[in-house]
């Protein structure tokens, strides 16, 4: 199911005079580790003791997530700073995003499945077991139905996986009225600890204990149920090759092949339990281990388990990866965000103020790790800051000094695509971001959505966007500013404003 709605630029529908653009920067920046400043932006949410669980980005990049004490599903935008809720079964917890405007989600105390189309209605799946209570939920690469999502039945020991052939949503239009929160930001200086890993070598002339486990088809649903009665399946992820890997708490990792029916046993060390797990591209699982606390890795082809104990840890539970092969990760318990770097054996913690209890985590697409603080009641965004040298010397070059270099704006509708010309020598470092703002009397206008275009390399380029107005009221700007910033959402190192007189309908 594709909801989201096509939409066409005609390059033709607004004729704009050309104007040339050159962004010459010189400075000094350091690399960016991990290891540096985290500047943390808080969102409260508007409900007291909402005990927000699951998040997931939209490809626009707002910020779904679910309220699982008072029954909601939140969308916030941390462009214009706005939160909408919709109503929705009992217990919703974790979620997939569809697209910008639906989400998929557990419901642990309504034991079903939901999705929701957040303007408009939705639908509702009973999980075939009673009282299963699902709990996390993943996209599957791959499966049989239009949809493919996995799930934790936590308490009856088992993994369901949902494949629908169809789903049949009902599309009322609902707008519901934004609640504007103003954000909480400041900065969080971090403690980084060298950790030796713990090495447990496995055997690879000794196969995991093999066992076949039919899977029972009712509906859109498969449930496969698991040995061990009596352990739950705490959390579970989707590797490469489409299996799915699951902890059980003191139980061993297992793994499912949903195309043969078998789960394969991998054993942890003594005293490990196993929480939340994800798989790395290269096949690797993590997990996190509440009982050292740690953070674990698995080989699946020697069985070796390798754990990097949390100094001052508590409950580790939840994980995920950055581009950069680093581990983020909640300490639920210790009040902390945490990441570990494999290549050097160290582990780096973010710590929160007291009781905020940080939960799940995600990842978005240039590098910016969100949460969920059931204790703090907000969902955050915690940006590694860049390292800065002596003050950048900004030029910019005449504007029609050199004939390559220009920008173009095609409006229709309440969409624009954009493109203009750069120069950028390096002297600050890579990458950098280009980015637009849409300004009324210079003063930029909320509202407006688009995906900041990333320079890897020094020399000329050209940065193109595609600025999508999705305000409720209607408004008039006077011109747009191209800016070069340093990370995404960062203060402007070099910028140009022209003339675009126009108006912006919802």
């Amino acid at each position: 199911m594709n909801l989201i709605r096509n939409g066409v630029i005609d390059m033709r529908a607004r004729k704009c005079d050309g104007f040339i653009l050159t962004l010459v920067v010189v400075g000094l920046i350091a690399a960016v580790g991990v290891a540096q400043t985290a500047e943390v932006t808080t969102w409260q949410l508007p409900g007291p003791n909402s005990l927000p669980g699951g998040i997931g980005i939209t490809p626009a990049g707002k910020v779904f997530f679910a309220e699982f004490n008072v029954d909601k599903i939140g969308l916030l935008d941390p462009i214009t700073n706005e939160i909408r809720e919709r109503d929705v079964g009992d217990g919703p917890n974790g979620l997939v995003v569809a697209d910008n405007e639906s989400v998929y989600f557990t419901l642990s105390l309504d034991n079903a499945l939901e999705i929701l189309v957040f303007i408009g209605g939705g639908n509702t799946w009973s999980i075939p077991t009673p009282g299963s209570w699902p709990e996390r939920l993943v996209l599957a690469p791959t499966g049989p139905g239009k949809v493919n999502l996995w799930l934790n039945e936590r308490t009856a020991g088992q993994v369901a996986r949902f494949a629908p052939s169809m789903v049949a949503v009902t599309l009322p239009l609902i707008i519901t009225p934004p609640a504007i929160v103003s954000p909480n930001i400041w900065q969080i200086e971090p403690i980084t600890f060298p950790v030796s890993p713990s090495a447990y070598p496995g055997n690879p002339m000794l196969p995991p204990p093999i066992l076949y486990v039919p899977g029972t088809t009712t509906g859109p649903f498969t449930e496969w149920s698991l040995p061990d009665v009596g352990a739950y399946v705490e959390g579970l992820a989707v590797a490469p090759d489409g299996r799915v890997w699951f902890t059980r708490g003191f139980s061993p990792l297992a793994v499912l092949d949903p195309g043969s029916d078998t789960v394969l046993l991998y054993g942890v060390p003594s005293g490990t339990t196993a929480e939340g797990v994800a798989v790395d591209i290269g096949g690797d699982v993590w997990f996190t281990d509440a009982s050292r606390p740690a953070i674990g890795r698995l080989d699946p082809t020697t069985g070796d388990v390798h754990l990097w104990t949390i100094p001052g840890g508590v409950q580790p539970f939840d994980l995920d990866f950055d581009g950069m092969g680093n581990i983020w990760f909640t300490d639920r318990e210790a009040d902390a965000v945490g990441v570990l770097s494999p290549a050097t054996d160290e582990i780096t913690l973010y710590s929160l103020p007291p009781n905020t209890h940080p939960l799940y985590v995600v990842i978005d697409d240039v590098g910016n790790v969100w949460f969920t603080a059931e204790g703090g009641n907000f969902v955050a965004r915690l940006a590694i800051l860049p390292v800065l040298g002596p003050p950048p010397v900004i030029s910019t070059a005449p504007p029609f000094g050199e004939g390559s270099y220009s920008y173009g704006i095609a409006k229709a509708g309440n969409q624009a695509a954009v493109h203009f010309s750069y120069s950028y020598d390096g002297g600050m470092g890579l990458p950098v971001w280009f980015g637009v703002e849409v300004l009324s009397a210079g003063v930029p206008l909320p509202g407006f959505d688009y995906t900041p275009f990333r320079a890897d390399e020094v020399g000329e380029g050209t940065a193109a966007f595609v600025l999508e107005y999705v305000g409720a009221v209607t408004v008039e700007s006077d011109g747009i500013r191209f800016f070069m910033s340093l990370y995404p959402g960062g203060p402007a190192v070099a910028s140009k404003e022209v003339e675009f007189v126009t108006t912006w309908t919802p």
